[in-house]
C-alpha cells in the first residue's frame, strides 16, 4: 500500500497536514471504498478543529484522529454509542475503524449534517429566535447529564478520578495565568486562595460534552427562523461536574448573552438558583476550565482590557451579564 501520510507526526507538523485536502484525498477515499458507506468523488475539508475531518458527497464526514490524539477518539465513539437515539440532533455514527499509512490512523465516519455554525449567524438571531434555540438545547442538555454512565470503558466515571482532574488543574491554571500576564499579581494570588478554599466536590459525575462552543451548534434556517440541524463533535466529553458544562456553554455558543443561558438553565433544571453559590462555582471552574486562561484573555481582549482590580471586578466582567451586578466574593479561609 502506497503512504500518503508522514510516519511521525507532531503538533508541529499537524498543522501543515490536516488541512490538506489534496493529501488525505485518497486516505478518504480508501476508507470510503472498504466501509461502502459512499463513493468518494467530491471531498472537502471540514470545520478545522484537532483533527483531520472531510466532508465526502455531503453526505460523510470522515473524522481522523491523529496519534496525540487517540484517547478522544475512543471518547468520541463511545459517546456516540451512549447517545445513540436519545439526542435527535446527534448525527448518526455510520461507522469506525484505523486506517494504517506507516503508523494507525483511527476515524470515524459520521452522518453529515447540514447547517451553519452558531457563530456565522449569532448576530442574525432575534431575541426570540435564540430563546427558543435555548429551550431546546436546555432539553438536550438534560439527556445528555441523564445518560447513564456506570459501565464506560473510554471514561473513569469514579468521583475520584473528576477530582483527579480538577487537582491537576489546580496545580497548572495559576501558572497559566501568570504566563499570559493578563491579571494583576494581586487578581491571580486572590484567585489561587479562591480555588484552593472553594469546595467542588462531586457525589456523582455526570457525561458532560465540556465544549459546547459556538463552533460545535449546527443551525439550519426554516421559516426566517434559525433552528438546530446537529450538535457535533465530542472529542472533548468528559465524565464530571455539571457546572464544567456552562463554561464553554457562556462564553462560547451563548457569546455571555444572560437571557438565552438562564433560558437554558431553566429548561434544563427548574430549580437550579442562579445565586451567588452558583456564580462562586462557575467562577471556580472558569479559573480552572483547561482552557480557562485562554478563555479569560479572549473575554478581556474582546472587553477592550478593562481594569481589573480585585476578584469582584473579574467576576463581573466575566459572569455580570447573567443577572444585574454581583459584587460579593465570600471567600472563607481555611483553618
Amino acid at each position: 500500500m502506497s503512504a500518503f501520510l508522514p510516519d511521525r507526526i507532531s503538533w508541529e507538523n499537524w498543522g501543515e497536514l490536516f488541512l490538506d485536502v489534496n493529501r488525505w484525498r485518497p486516505v478518504v477515499a480508501r476508507i470510503c471504498a472498504t466501509t461502502a458507506v459512499t463513493h468518494a468523488g467530491h471531498v472537502e475539508a471540514g470545520f478545522p478543529g484537532g483533527c483531520a475531518v472531510f466532508v465526502v458527497e455531503r453526505q460523510v464526514v470522515v473524522k481522523l484522529f491523529p496519534p496525540m490524539m487517540e484517547q478522544d477518539f475512543y471518547r468520541e465513539r463511545e459517546v456516540y454509542g451512549l447517545l445513540d437515539g436519545r439526542l435527535h440532533h446527534l448525527p448518526r455514527l455510520l461507522g469506525d475503524g484505523v486506517y494504517h499509512d506507516q503508523i494507525d490512523w483511527p476515524y470515524l465516519l459520521l452522518e453529515f449534517r447540514e447547517g451553519e455554525a452558531i457563530r456565522e449567524v449569532f448576530d442574525e438571531i432575534t431575541p426570540a429566535n435564540r430563546l427558543a434555540i435555548a429551550s431546546e438545547l436546555g432539553v438536550m442538555l438534560r439527556i445528555l447529564h441523564d445518560t447513564a454512565v456506570d459501565h464506560v470503558t473510554a471514561f473513569d466515571p469514579s468521583p475520584a478520578a473528576w477530582a483527579q482532574f480538577i487537582a491537576l488543574r489546580h496545580t497548572n491554571c495559576i501558572a497559566e495565568l501568570r504566563q499570559k500576564n493578563i491579571l494583576s499579581e494581586k487578581v491571580v494570588a486572590e484567585l489561587e486562595i479562591f480555588i484552593r478554599d472553594i469546595d467542588l466536590a462531586v457525589k456523582r459525575p455526570i457525561l458532560i460534552n465540556a465544549d459546547l462552543t459556538e463552533d460545535h451548534l449546527l443551525l439550519i434556517k426554516r421559516e426566517n427562523q434559525w433552528h438546530i440541524s446537529a450538535l457535533i463533535d465530542w472529542a472533548d466529553a468528559e465524565v464530571g461536574a455539571p457546572e464544567y458544562e456552562w463554561i464553554a456553554l457562556w462564553f462560547g455558543l451563548c457569546q455571555r448573552d444572560g437571557a438565552m443561558f438562564r433560558k437554558i438553565i431553566r429548561v434544563y433544571d427548574p430549580g437550579w438558583q442562579l445565586n451567588n453559590a452558583f456564580l462562586d462555582r462557575v467562577m471556580a471552574y472558569t479559573v480552572l476550565h483547561r482552557f480557562g486562561a485562554g478563555i479569560i484573555e479572549h473575554v478581556l481582549g474582546q472587553d477592550g482590557r478593562p481594569s481589573i482590580l480585585s476578584l469582584a471586578d473579574l467576576r463581573e466582567q466575566l459572569w455580570g451579564n447573567l443577572r444585574g451586578k454581583v459584587t460579593q466574593m465570600p471567600c472563607v479561609p481555611r483553618t
